[in-house]
């Protein structure tokens, strides 16, 4: 084996094993989370229309109107919404956890 090939060896594994950690890092999987489900929620939901409804409705008026909505809508949107919420709020304490690096001696 050369050395240009012995390189290209390293040099993979240096690539994989950043790939690695990047994807397993709890902002990058936490933001996959919150994009597919917010993908879905669009596809469930038609945005505009609540939107241009939520613009109609009085200021002091807004709480009642946002129970209300989130009553009368299905289980799929009330799960992806749910799942969207729970993932943002789970970040803070994801970031907060120490991680296990693997520059750190045992």
């Amino acid at each position: 084996m050369n050395t240009n090939q012995l390189k290209k060896r390293i040099m993979r594994r240096v690539y994989y094993t950043f790939g690695i950690r990047i994807v397993s890092h709890p902002i990058f999987t936490h933001s996959v989370v919150i994009g597919v489900t917010g993908f879905l929620l669009t596809r469930l939901v038609h945005v505009a229309a609540v939107y241009h409804n939520m613009l109609n409705v009085k200021v002091g008026e807004f709480a009642s109107y946002a129970v209300r909505v989130v009553m009368q809508s299905d289980l799929p949107t009330l799960v992806a919404l749910g799942l969207i919420i729970f993932t943002c709020l789970s970040l803070r304490w994801q970031l907060k956890a120490p991680r296990l690096l693997s520059t750190q001696a045992a």
